[in-house]
């Protein structure tokens, strides 16, 4: 093999069931980045093969270890000289699979030098990092940060052992204790730390899963549509405040709940419809119900059969829990968390009013809210909702209740801009009359808060277009300075040119002057909303009073908010790739298609494909690690039926978001993810194959057997639908590609390789003649393939051959894991028609079950275990 490398180093097996040959070598090219993944083939010969690519960041590597749980630790030296050691965070989705930087660790003293770096997997899956300075092992558990979370547990030093002593050699035994070499002896650490506590102890109490109960927790199962999951767990946390207040001896644990009813609790689904009616578990969960339910003692309270049902969690039950937080210490929560818990039972409880409803996305918005104002009590600071909160109310069915809610919960005085601002009011609320009767009640509010000052409030007048009322005002305002001023002056009639100039000379002069909102009170006197608008972007930085200027003076269709969206607020966004301000904007503009782009798609590409120019800045506030991009495209899907992600892209967010929830501490959420994408997967698979029989039923009145199989005649079946994915079988270049979109960019997956197939088993009369025609075709087809791949492979090994060809041969990167599943499902398609056809008529007894799964498996390239025993 010809490959740059400049670093190279074995897998470390951490985990034995996750060591296989697709994970022998690592190699890191430092002047690309390029960190490589190396495994081995046997068949057709001996040979590497580069199953995983990830592009990092250049760096002057001088170590790397990588583990088979796909975590790599890099040791590397800046241009001062300063040695440290970066953490990455691997998702295995893609070939170019996204990293999520979980660390770095800096030496105590500039000098230190490191010696080994080695990896540890407790039996609760955590890991541990073992790094070999010249005098001393550091052990570094992993928290629950994805930023820098890594704590160093316990360091064990040489001068322990004796003056002038260094350190050989260190590893980990099996279970986990520091093995290391002193002179000729060889050491065991096992040692405990403080309070009894071993290594594997911190390393659980720091990265071990979060009780189920956590708010993290809560808040993420709302947001994925689990809000009869969350109230059932507030019920259970009732049960258990109630088992302790009878006995407050009891060690009682905290409350669990069975996968089955996480994963089919839902509430789009019939069980929500009744809380405290349990789901119907499927065929599939009942046979399974040892395992995903519990049996783990009577002091663990769960909702299996075994429980007694649960009503509704009513108020008597929010307000106990919420009593009982302010006494009971959680196991597992901070007193922070208590607090916030306590918020997320509040906030429940006032989405469930009688004859209200409020959706997942308006309960998510709700929840946040409430932290954010504990968040500022407890900090004293007068903090905004992120954008990321304010797209979950835009896209919310429940606004109306929304804002009932938010008006008597956090603006119980009277609304004022600041407590819309922080709320986001003036952009989410979707109907425009109701947003024009708040802005009036929030400007006489703001025009009585500050002392009966109508400068304060005028903005808001003049943009609900209510100059006479604004002039009545100000003939009230007798200890204004400008009172008199002010009244001869509004009392023209600005419909005429000559004061329309004057209003607009009157706001030049403030804009020299600083005095922005002033000045865009004139420009909006003056009928110049362009401007007034341009002052709040540029100069007030106050987006929000922008948007709701120009909802209220021209409407939600106006020109100008369009021009705010496509000139000011989408390129600022491009430029810090905030993607939650810029899925904002449009869903504002309603362009519910680009909304889904600008979450999954990359923004510099999108933005010069519609227009948008903006300067990628070198410092960006968008946070990639975030989880709740996949809740917004779940959510959005219904909202556009033109754009979907390429199945690989949905594949590499759901993969990143999945190691993100692990490293958080909340492997259930992956549990979640993973279900909604098998259920998503299902569906997209359901829509291809009836796509697919109905085309292949029209077509059977125009096309016979004999036209039907032609596909075979070559001898080279047609995969050129599958042309995205890696090795089919077939050469591209010996095949057309056809007219029909890739499955692999669209996100749909294309069945028409196989119309024919299905069709010629569809044919009445010769059907089991002309199937067993077409699968021995198809096995022709593959020895055909087969002959051709050893006679090439024993081409390349010609001495004359160019060796870079060789390598493109032997460095082909193996498929993705999607892509993989596509072809199991496709295969097991395939194999359900034959049996269906075998099993429906006596004149298809003759087809060979287990002969067409061998050709199928050998045509897709899978394994026969693929398919169930006949």
């Amino acid at each position: 093999q010809v490959q740059r490398f400049d670093r190279a180093s074995r897998v470390m097996p951490v985990a034995h069931p996750f060591f296989s040959r697709d994970n022998i070598m690592a190699t890191f090219d430092s002047n690309a980045g390029k960190l490589h993944i190396w495994g081995i083939r046997t068949v057709p010969k001996f040979m590497w093969f580069c199953a995983k690519e990830h592009r990092l960041p250049c760096l002057n590597v001088d170590m790397i270890r990588y583990n088979s749980i796909d975590k790599a630790a890099i040791v590397s030296t800046d241009k001062k000289g300063l040695q440290t050691v970066t953490i990455w965070v691997f998702s295995s989705a893609s070939r170019r699979s996204h990293y999520l930087p979980a660390g770095t660790i800096y030496p105590k003293r500039k000098s230190d030098r490191v010696q080994e770096v080695r990896w540890h997997l407790t039996e609760y899956a955590q890991t541990y990092l073992g790094i070999q300075w010249d005098d001393r092992i550091d052990i570094y558990c992993q928290e629950r940060n994805i930023d820098s979370g890594w704590l160093c547990a316990y360091t064990i030093s040489a001068a322990q052992f004796g003056p002038g002593k260094s350190i050989g050699s260190s590893s980990f035994t099996a279970a986990g204790e520091p093995t290391f070499a002193i002179d000729k002896q060889l050491f065991v650490y096992s040692q405990e730390l403080e309070e009894g506590k071993t290594i594997s102890d911190v390393a659980y109490e720091e990265h071990g899963e979060l009780p189920l109960v956590h708010p993290f927790i809560l808040t993420e199962l709302m947001s994925w549509g689990k809000i009869e999951a969350v109230k059932r767990l507030l019920s259970l946390l009732y049960e258990y405040f109630r088992e302790l207040s009878i006995d407050s001896k009891r060690n009682a644990a905290l409350p669990l709940i069975p996968l089955q009813d996480l994963l089919s609790l839902d509430t789009t689904s019939k069980y929500s419809q009744s809380a405290s009616q349990p789901p119907a578990t499927s065929s599939m969960f009942s046979k399974y119900a040892s395992l995903l339910g519990s049996s783990l003692g009577d002091d663990v309270l769960t909702m299996d059969s075994a429980t007694p049902d649960f009503e509704q969690f009513t108020q008597e039950k929010a307000d106990f829990v919420a009593e009982k937080l302010t006494e009971i210490k959680i196991k597992g929560l901070s007193p922070i968390d208590q607090t916030r818990l306590l918020s997320i039972v509040g906030t429940i409880s006032a989405s469930q009013i009688k004859d209200q409803s409020i959706d997942s996305m308006g309960v998510r918005y709700l929840v946040k809210l409430q932290l954010l104002e504990l968040e500022n009590k407890r900090t004293r600071t007068a903090a905004e909702l992120p954008y990321r909160e304010l797209n979950w109310a835009l896209h919310s069915n429940s606004q109306a209740i929304l804002l009932q809610i938010c008006l008597q919960r956090h603006a119980s005085n009277g609304l004022t801009w600041e407590s819309a601002r922080q709320m986001g009011l003036c952009v989410w609320l979707s109907n425009n009359d109701a947003l024009q009767l708040e802005v009036e009640k929030m400007a006489r509010n703001i025009f009585i808060a500050e002392g009966r000052d109508p400068t304060k409030c005028a903005i808001f007048y003049l943009a609900l277009k209510k100059q006479r009322l604004l002039l009545g005002l100000w003939r009230t305002a007798h200890t204004h300075p400008d009172h008199s001023k002010m009244v001869a002056f509004l009392a023209n009639d600005f419909n005429q040119t000559r004061w329309k100039t004057a209003a607009a000379k009157n706001a030049y002069v403030l804009l020299s002057r600083q005095r922005y909102l002033d000045a865009a009170t004139f420009f909006l006197l003056s009928g110049k909303l362009s401007d007034a608008v341009r002052v709040c972007v540029t100069q007030l930085k106050d987006f929000q009073l922008a948007i709701a200027i120009c909802r209220c003076y021209e409407g939600d269709s106006g020109p100008v908010l369009k021009d705010v969206m496509w000139k000011h607020i989408l390129p600022d966004a491009f430029k810090r790739q905030d993607r939650w301000l810029a899925s904002l904007a449009f869903g504002i503009i309603h362009r519910y298609d680009l909304v889904l782009q600008s979450l999954t798609d990359d923004l510099s590409k999108l933005g010069s494909q519609i227009g948008v120019e903006a300067e990628i800045s070198s410092y960006s506030t968008m946070n990639v690690l975030d989880t709740e991009l996949l809740i917004l495209y779940r959510s959005m899907l219904d909202y556009s039926s033109s754009y979907r992600a390429p199945l690989v892209t949905q594949a590499e967010l759901i993969a990143q978001t999945m190691t993100i929830f692990e490293c958080l501490g909340a492997p259930i959420m992956s549990l979640v993810v993973l279900e909604w994408w098998r259920k998503e997967l299902l569906e997209i698979t359901k829509r291809s194959a009836t796509s697919v029989s109905m085309a292949s039923t029209g077509d059977l009145g125009a096309r016979s057997g004999r036209d039907n199989a032609s596909n075979f005649e070559s001898g080279v079946p047609d995969m050129s639908a599958f042309a995205g994915f890696a090795g089919f079988g077939g050469s591209s270049a010996n095949t057309q590609k056809p007219a029909v979109v890739d499955p692999i960019e669209t996100g749909l997956l294309s069945m028409d390789s196989f119309g024919s197939m299905f069709s010629t088993m569809s044919t009445s009369g010769n059907a089991s003649s002309h199937a067993n025609e077409a699968l021995s075709k198809l096995s022709s087809a593959n020895e055909t393939l087969h002959q051709r791949d050893i006679d090439h492979t024993s081409t390349s090994e010609s001495p004359t051959q160019d060796v870079e060809n060789e390598s493109l041969l032997a460095v082909d990167i193996e498929d993705t894991p999607v892509q993989y599943a596509c072809r199991v499902t496709l295969a097991l398609q395939i194999i359900e028609f034959v049996s269906r056809s075998k099993a429906d008529s006596d004149s298809h007894k003759d087809i060979d079950i287990d002969e067409a799964k061998q050709t199928v498996a050998n045509i897709l390239r899978l394994p026969i275990s693929v398919f169930v025993a006949s």
